[in-house]
């Protein structure tokens, strides 16, 4: 093989791999799995952070897989994931109410009328709570269009 066709081969399987990540699911995936493996039902409950759930238990949504720690969180979470799933995807709400399509961190979260919302750090979390109401409006407008967009890393 030549010089120029061992890169062609590599670039190739480069861009290969990062289209296999792209598609694989949004909901910030770690190693194929969203929420980073945290059961999505766990952020509903009282305790002040989500719970790691088990392989053994998961179900596919939107083409993410999501783990859970009961077989009951399992069955809720299949009988209504849109009620579950973190809104925009999982991407940063504050991101998505400003344009940007930022990716997520899993214990950076916020639940408002039952739903859940996702940040990539503490102070996006905090911009975004100054005015939650208005936030989710311009996020539900925008994200149409930042869904297209190539995300940002957090």
């Amino acid at each position: 093989m030549t010089h120029p066709s061992i890169f062609r081969s590599a670039a190739i399987a480069a861009l290969s791999l990062t289209a296999t990540y792209v598609f694989a699911g949004d909901f910030f995936e770690q190693k194929g799995v969203a929420l980073d493996s945290y059961d999505a039902i766990s952020y509903f409950a009282p305790a002040p952070d989500p719970i790691p759930g088990v392989k053994e238990l998961s179900y596919e949504y939107k083409g993410s897989k999501f783990y859970f720690i009961t077989s009951g969180h399992l069955q809720s979470f299949a009988s209504a994931p849109q009620r579950y799933a973190p809104q925009y995807d999982g991407f940063d709400a504050y991101g998505v109410s400003q344009g940007r399509k930022v990716g997520a961190h899993p214990r950076v979260f916020a639940i408002v009328d039952g739903k859940l919302y996702m940040f990539s750090d503490l102070e996006s979390r905090k911009n975004w709570k100054k005015d939650v109401s208005g936030n989710i409006g311009r996020a539900a407008q925008q994200w149409s269009d930042v869904s297209k967009l190539v995300a940002q890393n957090r």
